[in-house]
């Protein structure tokens, strides 16, 4: 699937690297904004917020930044809203990467790197992501850009926006990761899918990251929903294999 033109913003305190990264990614047709520490790049999101330059689609986020850190840029960006984050940094322990999508990355990419890898990843992420994509989106089926229901509207997901509502409780949004799961749980109600599965969803590198990976995926998901792992009614956790989703759901 051809993937349509983004502003992506990378925030990467190497200058050398930057321009690189700047040079891959405009050459898959994006538009790129480089920042070298976290300060400008929450300047950039909040002027493209308030309509002073193209919205951003995309951030890949460096975490070792002078000033103010990766961490605190990350949480900034999460107290901003949805946008996605693509992490590239030198932490690199599985503790580092866990860490990351826990905080609301949407994936993890550790130093060194290949620049094609990078530029797949994004793909990815702007894939999953619905409304980071530009033009008109390519109708693959209705579960890729329709509305999904879950136990007789107790939750409802409009695809395209990532966006949901919750009976009872507030609305919000769904990160690609979380909407990449959801997605695939609800292809298949009520059958057991494996950590390894649902890690295909979350990131294109499975050897790379532990499957506690997906663990952190599902348990961001349960605390948007109000769905515990104690007592779920949406997903359910299966010991030592995987999860399977619990509640019907109706596709339109």
């Amino acid at each position: 699937m051809a993937i349509d033109r983004a502003h992506i913003l990378v925030v990467e305190d190497e200058p050398r690297l930057g321009e690189l990264l700047r040079l891959y990614l405009e050459r898959e047709g994006h538009a790129v904004t480089v920042v070298g520490d976290g300060r400008a790049a929450l300047a950039a999101i909040d002027s493209a917020a308030d309509g002073g330059t193209d919205r951003i689609d995309l951030i890949v986020l460096d975490m070792m930044l002078p000033g103010l850190g990766g961490e605190a840029v990350l949480g900034a960006i999460r107290d901003r809203g949805d946008l996605p984050v693509l992490i590239a940094s030198a932490k690199r322990s599985d503790l580092d990467r866990i860490a990351g999508l826990r905080m609301g990355a949407d994936d993890y990419l550790a130093k060194p790197y290949n620049p094609n890898e990078l530029t797949a990843r994004v793909a990815a992420i702007l894939r999953r992501g619905g409304p980071a994509r530009r033009g008109p989106l390519a109708v693959e089926s209705v579960m890729d850009q329709g509305i999904l229901t879950f136990a007789a509207g107790r939750l409802v997901v409009d695809v395209a926006t990532r966006r949901f509502t919750l009976t009872p409780g507030s609305p919000g949004r769904l990160t690609p990761g979380e909407l990449g799961l959801l997605r695939t749980l609800a292809r298949r109600p009520g059958a057991v899918l494996t950590r390894d599965q649902l890690l295909e969803v979350v990131t294109r590198r499975p050897d790379e990251v532990v499957d506690r990976v997906v663990d952190v995926h599902v348990a961001n998901l349960r605390r948007k929903v109000g769905d515990e792992a104690a007592d779920p009614w949406l997903i359910e956790t299966i010991p030592q294999t995987g999860y399977r989703l619990l509640a019907p759901v109706e596709v339109t």
